[in-house]
Parts: C-alpha cells; structure tokens; sequence
C-alpha cells in the first residue's frame, strides 16, 4: 500500500530528471551551436589566408603618363644698338672741283657745289657728249659739267693750305678763309676750287681758272 510520502518523493524524482533531461539538451545544443560557430569562423580565417601554392599575378600597371619638356620662356633679348645711317650725301676722302657757294669765317666752314672739270681731249669729248656739235668743241680745252645742284657745308681744318693763283703764299686759316668769301662774291662760274677732304674735313683748297681764255 503506497503512502502520500512516497508518491511525493516519485513525482519529485520525476520532476528532477525531466529537468535534467532538458539542461542537457540545452547544453548538447550550445555545444553543437559552438562547434558551428567555431568552423563558421576557422573557414573564414582559412579563406583569408593565401594559399602557398596559388600564383599570383600582379595587376596590370597603367604607364605612366610622357610629359613632354617644356621649353622655358625667357625674356627677348634687346636688340643691338642701330647704328645711325651714314649720310649718302657725304664725300669720300679725295680731290674734288667745286664751285663754292658761301664761306663762313667765324666757323670756319665753306658751301660748295661738287662738280665735273675736263682738261684737254676729255673736254672735248664731254662737251659732245653734251650736245655741243663737235664743230664748236674742237678748240675746248677746258670744260665744265655740272648735273647736280647738291650743295655741301664742310668744316675746314686748322691747318688748311689755301692758294690762290698768282700767289705763291698760303695764308692761315682765319685770313685765307676772308680771301676766299672775298674772291666769291658774287658769285662766279670763273674760277672753280679743288678741295681736298680727309675725314669730312676740307684740309686743302686750289684755285683754279674754270673757263679757257681766247
């Protein structure tokens, strides 16, 4: 015959094992739960570690990218200096016949007319050239040409020779220079004057009969 403390302890036996029974179930599922997790996580460190084995190709590199040289800018050079044009009208050093047009003492210049003087045979040949029959050119022996009105001031040198004819004297610079504004006023195609120029400078000056006597 079963006693109420009997049953009591039966039914509390029963109750204790179907809780045992449950913790471990409970904790056969945490483990099998770990266990998962534990190879979730092993085959992702797996993964993320190289393979010996596998080769690795390098990715292709883009080239890089040619600059040309840029060429410097620098500043323009100045240009040289121009040198002034030489005067077209200036004479050459050498003799030349002149007419001279003006004479001024006090600065010690003389204007001449250049022109073109022939003696002898080549006066006669000038003269037809010109025009002139050789009937009336056969007695020339002095002639003068004159195509240019270019009129030319020259400073004279200090120490100029001027002679005049009939004179065997050349006087200095100040009082030839006087004779010579004297001997040209007025003016006269009589007697022209060979001056001599060295260096733009008159540094001689000749009288001289420009017109043959009868």
């Amino acid at each position: 015959m079963k006693t109420p403390q009997n049953d009591r302890s039966a039914s509390l036996r029963g109750r204790r094992g179907i809780m045992l029974f449950v913790a471990g179930a409970l904790a056969v599922g945490l483990g099998v739960a770990g266990v998962h997790a534990a190879l979730a996580g092993g085959s992702s460190s797996l993964r993320s570690r190289p393979d010996p084995t596998r080769t690795i190709t390098p990715a292709p590199v883009a080239p890089a990218a040619v600059t040309q040289p840029v060429t410097p800018v620098t500043s323009a050079q100045p240009s040289p200096t121009a040198e002034p044009a030489s005067d077209p009208t200036a004479l050459a050093d050498g003799i030349y016949p002149t007419y001279v047009r003006a004479v001024d003492v006090r600065a010690a210049t003389i204007t001449v007319d250049v022109i073109q003087f022939f003696e002898g045979p080549a006066a006669r040949q000038a003269a037809i050239e010109d025009g002139i029959s050789r009937r009336d050119a056969r007695y020339l022996y002095l002639y003068v040409r004159n195509e240019n009105d270019l009129l030319r001031t020259l400073p004279v040198a200090g120490d100029v020779r001027i002679e005049f004819i009939g004179e065997c004297m050349a006087p200095n610079r100040w009082a030839g220079l006087k004779q010579l504004r004297e001997e040209t006023r007025p003016f006269t195609t009589t007697y022209l004057y060979e001056v001599s120029v060295v260096d733009g400078t008159v540094d001689g000056i000749v009288q001289k009969i420009a017109v043959q006597g009868c």
